[in-house]
């Protein structure tokens, strides 16, 4: 019986995805590249003209690409959009074998821009995405346009409520899930008002966090190697749009103000009763915030 629950809760949980990237006007795609396949989704004004500038969504580390369907439902900024999943998340290569740090991962991201033929690129980054985000900018110059960084990492001048949690029980409570009930606890410290999610589909999506976690943890040691990106801050020319969430539990709100003192041409907004994913918390409103920026940025 529980095969058989197990079976219905993934099916309802592919086909409600399959429902939010239609409502996106989002379609599957994938790309074969030197490092392995990397699957991702794209706007139907991705397949055709010039593909030559675009904007891409960058999730965070244990997420994937399903993290910003409801964000781009209401994002109107004109470019052709790609959401990848990163390597070593979603439906993406996941060798356990390969370097997920934040280097590697840049090296990865411009490989995939190139083969797409994308020139000029809009980077949103969340977490983990925000960190791949500024080495990229400060790296290739010439390559991305814009930044929008939501509750990113890569700087911590304050030590978060997760940073504090780690170092008094020695574990990351963010890497423990092995059910349901431990799935939802994760939600609520990513989140300060998680949205509704039927419990079928929660024990699904467990299960497969579940199921990666020898590559989470990996990808986890991965990142701690070179996470830290403050020396790259003064490097971005590009104009930045920083944005977080003011009940961050995972990072710091400080870093919002570091960064924008940092990062010359920047401008930084604090919503309110706001966790660590905005767009996933307050999509309709992340996704104004970010349109009104690309209607001033994109030429």
């Amino acid at each position: 019986m529980s095969s058989l629950l197990n079976s219905i809760g993934d099916f309802f949980l592919e086909k409600a995805l399959a429902a939010e990237s239609r409502r996106a006007g989002l379609a599957r795609d994938s790309l074969q590249l030197s490092f392995g396949d990397v699957e991702f989704l794209r706007s139907g004004n991705s397949r055709s003209g010039d593909l030559s500038e675009a904007l891409i969504l960058l999730h965070g580390a244990a997420a994937d690409k399903t993290s910003w369907l409801r964000f781009a439902q209401h994002l109107k900024s004109g470019l052709p959009l790609i959401i990848p999943d990163l390597p070593g998340h979603g439906k993406s290569v996941s060798d356990i074998k390969l370097d997920y740090g934040i280097q590697s991962q840049v090296a990865r991201l411009k490989e995939f821009l190139a083969a797409l033929g994308i020139k000029r690129a809009h980077l949103i980054g969340n977490s983990m995405g925000g960190a791949i985000a500024i080495h990229a900018a400060a790296t290739s110059p010439a390559l991305v346009s814009s930044l929008v960084l939501i509750d990113t990492a890569g700087v911590e001048v304050s030590p978060s409520w997760l940073r504090q949690q780690v170092e008094m029980a020695g574990i990351n409570p963010m890497l423990e899930e092995r059910d349901a009930s431990d799935y939802r606890a994760m939600m609520r410290i990513g989140m300060e008002a998680p949205p509704y999610i039927p419990g079928i589909m929660v024990s699904a999506l467990a299960r497969e966090f579940a199921g990666r976690s020898a590559l989470n943890r990996k990808i986890a040691e991965d990142i701690a190697q070179d996470l830290e990106q403050t020396e790259h801050l003064s490097k971005i020319i590009a104009p930045a749009l920083i944005l977080w969430g003011a009940m961050d539990k995972v990072l710091h709100l400080d870093n919002a103000e570091f960064l924008h003192q940092r990062i010359a041409k920047s401008r930084t907004i604090v919503m309110e009763k706001v966790g660590h994913v905005p767009m996933v918390e307050a999509p309709k409103e992340v996704a104004v915030a970010c349109s009104e920026f690309f209607r001033d940025v994109v030429q």
